[in-house]
Parts: structure tokens; C-alpha cells; sequence
């Protein structure tokens, strides 16, 4: 456990461009002597316009190199996260007794970082994502070789939405659902959609949202303009522009898809997204009978209340399927170009082994299958 009573805290404060940044002061860092392995953490607030801050905590074990480890959500509890006023005498709990990761020796460190940026609220069922580094790659269980090699992320804020896109949710924007054969329902995920039709989809429902749509082809993001869906490979839609700026609905990048299958932290290391044993949370050749998908949300969900990401429908990602580099990366978006774009986290006549968070797999881009789906993403950094 970390050892000495008093532990060094580093202080990052961000905020808008040309406002003076929220303060973090009277820091005071206390391992509790009962035992408990509790860390109580107690830290002053200000800011100068008195706006809300946003407060974050990570974790160092090579004595301030890096921070690369993030409490699970869990854990921690008191003043930190979103909506933390200004003011003195603000509490932390942190339960590391109860993290799975090794925390003894001397080398660790914790840093706060307070954020006074005001985020666009989620639409409903979507989950706000923090911007947090995490380790992306096959940590744990089995993997091929282009599971490798771990590298660390550091992601923008974003929004993901808890369930894969329904086959009513298509309907009511493309007007037909193309889903037969293996299963079809309002509140079961849609399948036979290729990743040129999700990217019309995508813009089609930011247009009817007053949204501003995030896709452009042949430099329109009007999907009135872009013709008839392409079934076969298509230069000007392999060519699509993604503007992560814009606030329409997007798909995640393959980065933010695994971080959220994560439950936004590598610790509990889950080998499936929120648990060990993939009965719990998925849908896949062991427990589907009979065979077919299944409505969105009746596995239990990871920690932050996201479903379906290991098993039941592959989900298509924004990237190309390209090696991972090896260096740290910061909101990456793969390679610039390929042969199949990324899908991830299996489906219900898959093995338990293709449905871990970290494997990878492809697809093309023009055709749909009975086994490809996805689930809508939203940029929250605009």
C-alpha cells in the first residue's frame, strides 16, 4: 500500500482560452492507521469567475514520470468529478484498499487536476466520457498479434451512447429497417448496415436535430447530395471527412470505443467490459439460444452503465484497421487509409475469446452483415 502518512501531490488546474485558471490550494494527502487502507484527501477550490470545476485525480508509480493510473470511479468518492463549487475544506475519499493494481512502495504519487470548462450536456442515454489517459491494447487475457503493443491514450471529452443503435432508431431516420433473419424488434440492435449507410444515418439525425452534421463527402455534409448508398468500394466515400468539432452524432473512434468498453479506467483490468465472466455482460456462442441478436440492455452493463460492448453485434468504428504505433498517442483516428475499417467487441455466435475489450477486428466498408452494428458517439469538446 503507499507507504508515509503524507504523500506529494501534484496540481493541474485548465481552464477556457483567456480566463484565468481555477486554483487548487491547501492540499493535505492522509493514509488512514485503522487498517481500512482508506486515503483521505482534503484541498481548497477557487476560481475566479466562482464557476463549477471538473476535478480529477491520477495516479504516478515511477515517482512522477508518468501518470498513467486512474482510480476506478468506484473508489473515490466526495468532491471530485463534474459540479465541485469553489470553496475550502473540500473532500476526497479514495478506497485504495479495494483496487486491484499493487499500490505499495514509496514511488507513488497523485496528482488533482481541476478543469473549469463547461461541457454541452449529453443527450439522453449517452454517457459522458471524461478525457483521461488509459492503457489501450491487450493487457490481459488472450490475444493476436494486433492486439499489440499496449500504448497509452490520452482522449477529449465525449459522449457514447449506452446502447447499440436500435433497429426503431434506424427506421425513424432512414425510413425501412433492414434487419431480418436474426432477429428483428424496435429495441434490437440493427444489423445489414454498412459503414457508408451509418454515416448518412449519422448526418440525417444531427440534421433533425439542429445539429451540425460531422460527416462530408465530396465536400457537402448534406446526405441529399450524396447520392445512392454505394455497395461496392467507392473513392469518394472511402474519402468521407470526419470534423470531430462539430456536435453532431458521429461513430467512435476505435480509441474511444475501447476506453469506454474499459469503463473509462484500466483498473479492474475486466478481460470484457465491466466483468470476468462474459455470461454477465454479453451475448455470444455460449449463452445464445437461440442464435440471433438479442434487445439492447438485457446483459448487465459495465460500471458506467454502457451495454452490449462484448457480444451481440460487432460495432463498427471510425478508423481504418492499421498496426498500433508504439509511442503514446493523443486522440488518435488509426491510420490514413486501408482496406477494412475497425470493428470491435464480437457477436453472439462468436467465441468468449473475440469478445475480450482489446481485440480487434475489421470489416468492409460498403457491404453490411447479419454480425455488424454500432452505436452512435457525440464530440463533446466543441
Amino acid at each position: 500500500m503507499i507507504r508515509n502518512t503524507i504523500v506529494f501531490v501534484i496540481l493541474c488546474c485548465l481552464a477556457s482560452l483567456y480566463a484565468l485558471p481555477p486554483q487548487i490550494y491547501d492540499v493535505c494527502l492522509v493514509q488512514r492507521r485503522d487498517g481500512s487502507k482508506y486515503i483521505d484527501i482534503s484541498y481548497g477550490l477557487s476560481d475566479p469567475e466562482n464557476n463549477p470545476c471538473t476535478i480529477s485525480m491520477s495516479i504516478s508509480a515511477d515517482n512522477g514520470e508518468t501518470f498513467t493510473i486512474i482510480p476506478h470511479l468506484s473508489y473515490v468518492s466526495g468532491d471530485i468529478g463534474a459540479g465541485i463549487m469553489p470553496g475550502p475544506n473540500k473532500q476526497i475519499l479514495w478506497r485504495a484498499g479495494s483496487e486491484t493494481m499493487p499500490l505499495d512502495g514509496n514511488q507513488f504519487r497523485v496528482k488533482l487536476k481541476a478543469d473549469d470548462a463547461t461541457l454541452p450536456e449529453a443527450p439522453p442515454n449517452f454517457i459522458e466520457m471524461p478525457g483521461r489517459p488509459f492503457i489501450m491494447g491487450r493487457t490481459i487475457g488472450t490475444g493476436d498479434e494486433d492486439d499489440y503493443p499496449a500504448h497509452l491514450v490520452t482522449l477529449s471529452p465525449y459522449a457514447i451512447c449506452k446502447y447499440e443503435t436500435t433497429q426503431s432508431e434506424w427506421q425513424a431516420i432512414m425510413g425501412s429497417n433492414p434487419a431480418y433473419g436474426y432477429g428483428v424488434g424496435p429495441n434490437f440492435p440493427v444489423y445489414n448496415v454498412s459503414w457508408y449507410s451509418i454515416l448518412k444515418y449519422c448526418n440525417l439525425k444531427s440534421i433533425s436535430e439542429n445539429l451540425d452534421p460531422v460527416y462530408s463527402i465530396n465536400g457537402s455534409t448534406n446526405p441529399q447530395t450524396w447520392g445512392t448508398v454505394p455497395t461496392s468500394s467507392n473513392v469518394a466515400w472511402k474519402s468521407a471527412i470526419c470534423n470531430l468539432t462539430a456536435n453532431g452524432y458521429r461513430l467512435p473512434t476505435e480509441a474511444e470505443w475501447e476506453y469506454a468498453a474499459r469503463g473509462g479506467t484500466n483498473y479492474p483490468d475486466y478481460v470484457y467490459s465491466g466483468s470476468n465472466v462474459l455470461n454477465t455482460v454479453g451475448w455470444y456462442v455460449g449463452n445464445n439460444t437461440p442464435y440471433g441478436v438479442k434487445a439492447v440492455g438485457t446483459k448487465a452493463p459495465n460500471h458506467l452503465g454502457i451495454h452490449d460492448m462484448s457480444g451481440n453485434l460487432w460495432e463498427y468504428c471510425w478508423d481504418w484497421f492499421t498496426p498500433y504505433p508504439a509511442e503514446d498517442q493523443v486522440n488518435p483516428l488509426g491510420g490514413p487509409t486501408g482496406i477494412h475499417r475497425i470493428a470491435r467487441g464480437g457477436y453472439w455466435l462468436n467465441q468468449a475469446d473475440v469478445c475480450q475489450v482489446h481485440h480487434r477486428s475489421g470489416y468492409w466498408d460498403y457491404t453490411g452483415s447479419y454480425w455488424m452494428g454500432f452505436r452512435l458517439a457525440k464530440s463533446l469538446n466543441y
